[in-house]
């Protein structure tokens, strides 16, 4: 008698057939910036290993006199914030990472003891340590600081200044950062969070008169970046109701099941296409703004609304448009170097068609041999991308080659 297939036997198949038949969102491009990026996008900052035995006993007679001046006025006098400074950069000179950090942190807690938890004196303070987290790539430590910094100048609320503005922008810039290169599952309401933080600033900022010419496009575009991710990372299934009807034990939900995070989701071209056509309102003459809504509709392949709005936006940046490019250009995506290994270069030959497809591409590796290639997952990511075509005389798009200068973590 034939052997038959249980339900747990038959699950298996059918989740390989619905993978073959139902692709669902897995066709979606992977946006330009995971995991390649162009070369000069972030200049790393150096940070100087070797000691120089001067250096080092400069540090030391600097931290000697700081100790004898607290002895005499009290650890916790006013003008030993200034000092612990002083020393903590001399440190930081000597490649005293230990030092530094808590030379740095000994004046922000005597900062708040003499002048409150939300007292300015604090500001320098944070920028030292900020910049030092740079220097060393500690991207946990300055993303807490960040967010320190951002809660100290107002949490993002109104009336905006600049630099209440400023540490927004550095918050969220590290906020979306160390999400680029996780996984989001159990990160729900993290998310939801962020999105709101982002959101509601972000409307702020382009409804204020006051601030919006200067400041709507840096906001919308560190949103539109967020949308950007949003669409990529959230996982295939999350919205494949095809796949959902098929498999309801929860040993397949492969996302933690948030109904605002799958409404946000199946919102998202509307929603991205709000925040664009508000820049748009705001700078109407600005190609940035025009080339940012034409790449949103690009991308979700609406290529007709895109190429009227990639003609306007030519004829005030025609040199752009004489070559293709990966999208999104505007607002473009890219790993923070400071947190990062090491990039790999990476040069890459394709040809881009009208359609902004790309074929006939070519890896090559600068810094490693000649018939050395790229990762596979490399390889795979830049075939799933989508170009924005050039176009003649800023009237109709046509195929173009197209040579790249990259970089990808190894």
């Amino acid at each position: 008698m034939p052997a038959r297939l249980t339900p747990t036997h038959l699950t298996p198949l059918l989740v390989l057939l619905c993978l073959y038949v139902c692709p669902a969102r897995g066709d979606t491009p992977i946006p330009f910036g995971l995991p390649v990026q162009y070369r000069d996008v972030v200049t790393v900052l150096d940070f100087a290993d070797g000691r120089d035995a001067s250096e080092l006993a400069n540090v030391d007679e600097a931290q000697a006199r700081l100790e004898e001046t607290e002895r005499n006025l009290g650890p916790y006098h006013p003008a030993l914030a200034a000092e612990f400074v002083q020393v903590a950069e001399l440190a930081m000179e000597a490649g005293d990472v230990t030092l530094a950090t808590s030379l740095y942190d000994a004046a922000l807690h005597n900062a708040r003891v003499n002048n409150g938890l939300y007292g300015d004196q604090q500001l320098p303070i944070l920028r030292g340590l900020l910049d030092l987290y740079l220097l060393t790539g500690d991207r946990e430590g300055f993303e807490a600081r960040a967010a320190y910094q951002f809660r100290l100048l107002g949490s993002g609320l109104p009336p905006f200044e600049e630099g209440e503005m400023r540490a927004a922008l550095e918050f969220f810039d590290v906020s979306l950062d160390a999400l680029m290169g996780v996984s989001w599952e159990g990160r729900s309401r993290e998310l939801l969070a962020l999105h709101t933080r982002f959101e509601s600033m972000a409307e702020a900022v382009c409804a204020d008169e006051s601030v919006n010419l200067a400041w709507c496009e840096p906001f919308t575009f560190r949103l539109g970046r967020f949308y950007y991710l949003l669409e990529h990372k959230l996982d295939v299934f999350v919205d494949d109701p095809r796949f959902e009807r098929t498999f309801t034990d929860p040993e397949w939900q492969s996302l933690d099941r948030e109904p605002r995070l799958e409404a946000l989701q199946r919102r998202l071209f509307s929603k991205g296409e709000t925040v664009f056509e508000r820049l748009l309102k705001v700078s109407p003459d600005s190609h940035e703004a025009l080339s940012a809504l034409a790449d949103w509709h690009w991308f979700y392949r609406k290529r007709d609304e895109a190429t009227t709005l990639y003609r306007r936006a030519c004829v005030l940046s025609p040199s752009r448009f004489s070559r293709a490019a990966p999208l999104p250009e505007y607002p473009r995506l890219a790993f923070n170097r400071a947190f990062q290994e090491p990039a790999m270069p990476l040069d890459v030959s394709l040809t881009v068609t009208e359609k902004g497809r790309p074929v006939d591409m070519n890896f090559s590796l600068p810094a490693a041999g000649v018939d050395t290639d790229p990762p596979s997952r490399v390889r795979r990511a830049m075939r799933s991308m989508v170009f924005r075509p050039a176009f003649v005389s800023c009237s109709e798009p046509v195929e173009t080659e197209l040579k790249l200068e990259l970089a990808y973590i190894d």
